[in-house]
């Protein structure tokens, strides 16, 4: 009679942790989708796996994770954003006939915001609780990425041969792709965001079988082609630096085609487009923008970079930054606080459209909303974690580990565009990143 209740306790206990393992599965994998459905389905996934991880970490009685140091980095920061949030109400005086003209909240919006911040918090040490208690799901979930991320690589080629994507999208920039994000330029920062994670992931899973590697090789290629498609600059540059790494450091055993003529593909592959087309793509600009910079330079940064529209954002939020600079202006309050008349700089071209959601430079929004105590904070916690994990990746060379952190040091290159650290687009792809640089830190041999 023992033996039976024995038997059925322990069917009950494989059912749970097979039950526990799909829907872990499930969750991870709609991560892309998510994003590419919007703000809310995003935010709704994470907070899902947050509430399950809890729920996991309730019902195992497994809280080591509370002790971790980083957590108590990571919750000093998130007291302090929501803390700068509060206490930041002055800020609005000199644009009070914006703010009540267009009836927004301010105060409200950052304080909501900042709280918020804790859902990524916990998705950090859910990422690693997952990743190291059931590597066989974290597998299948890569597997998805793989195949979302190729759907959407195909989706792009497409739209750019044919002008619209597969579900009839169209961008209303002539060499811009917004593929499945319907009229969201954002399509290149989706692909940087995972699909080095996922070529680290087929590169592994295909080492040991010839005809399997090619295939993770093309993915691998046709995604620094997609984000340059994609017509996102900043994206383009940012890829290929971390193409350039991976390749200068995984073993040869992982690719089917040589080093020198992957390189050799990829250039290629840009030049022909961009001769070809008309438009005006990411090489022909980018001549064009250092044309501009070298005629007009004179050492005077107002007058040699004021005809670029990112440096209108930039020269905003260091002005900013120097009327507040030790707490800022509070988290996402650049959008209302740009509007006031003595940021004008009639020196700059675009001064007219310094004002947007953030300042397009990750060092400035941080600088400008939280100040210097709260950009000191962020920056160490971030780097510290960084610096931890690549000593684990010499040690084990795993090639998703050192995409998660590529991804991350190249969000924080100065000067270039990057998305904000907090909207819900962009931190999610960060903190996706960012978590499985985390993840290695523990992860078992």
């Amino acid at each position: 009679m023992t033996l039976i209740n024995s038997n059925k306790i322990s069917f009950k206990n494989s059912k749970k942790v097979y039950f526990n393992e799909k829907f872990i599965i499930y969750l991870f994998s709609l991560l892309p989708i998510s994003l590419i459905l919007g703000n809310t389905i995003i935010n709704l996934n994470i907070l899902i796996i947050d509430l399950f991880f809890l729920f996991t970490c309730y019902h195992q009685k497994k809280w080591s994770w509370i002790k971790n140091k980083y957590l108590y980095f990571l919750i000093f920061i998130w007291i302090y954003l929501i803390f700068n949030s509060i206490i930041s109400t002055n800020t609005f005086t000199s644009t009070f006939d914006f703010i009540e003209q267009h009836e927004v909240y301010p105060q409200k919006e950052s304080i909501i915001r900042s709280i918020g911040f804790i859902r990524f918090v916990i998705f950090l040490f859910a990422v690693q609780y997952f990743f190291t208690n059931s590597k066989k799901a974290f597998n299948q979930i890569f597997l998805y990425w793989s195949m979302i991320v190729f759907i959407v690589l195909v989706d792009i080629i497409f739209e750019k041969i044919f002008g619209f994507n597969s579900l009839g999208f169209k961008s209303l920039s002539s060499y811009r792709i917004v593929s499945f994000f319907k009229d969201e330029l954002v399509v290149g920062g989706f692909v940087l965001g995972f699909s080095f994670l996922t070529s680290g992931f087929l590169l592994k899973l295909t080492k040991n079988d010839s005809k399997k590697k090619l295939f993770s090789n093309i993915f691998f290629i046709l995604s620094i082609i997609c984000i340059y498609l994609s017509g996102e600059r900043s994206n383009f540059i940012k890829a290929l630096i971390i193409a350039s790494i991976i390749l200068l450091l995984i073993n040869d055993a992982h690719i089917y085609i040589k080093k020198k003529y992957i390189f050799l593909f990829i250039i290629i592959a840009i030049i022909l487009p961009t001769l070809t087309s008309k438009d005006d793509l990411i090489i022909k600009k980018g001549i064009g923008e250092v044309k501009r910079i070298l005629l007009l330079y004179d050492g005077s940064l107002d007058k040699t970079f004021g005809h670029i529209k990112h440096f209108a954002h930039y020269d905003t939020a260091w002005q900013i930054f120097k009327d507040y600079p030790i707490f800022g202006v509070g988290n996402s309050k650049f959008r209302y606080i740009c509007h006031d008349k003595k940021y004008f700089n009639s020196k700059i071209q675009y001064t007219h459209e310094r004002c947007s959601n953030h300042p397009h430079q990750v060092h400035f929004e941080i600088l400008s909303e939280e100040g210097i105590l709260g950009y000191l904070m962020i920056i160490f916690a971030i780097f510290h974690v960084l610096f931890n994990s690549f000593k684990i990746y010499r040690k084990t060379g795993d090639i998703t580990h050192l995409s998660s952190i590529l991804f991350v040091v190249t969000f924080f290159i100065p000067l270039l565009p990057s998305g904000s650290l907090f909207s819900t687009f962009n931190a999610s792809i960060f903190w996706i990143n960012f978590s499985f640089a985390y993840a290695f830190l523990n992860k078992p041999n």
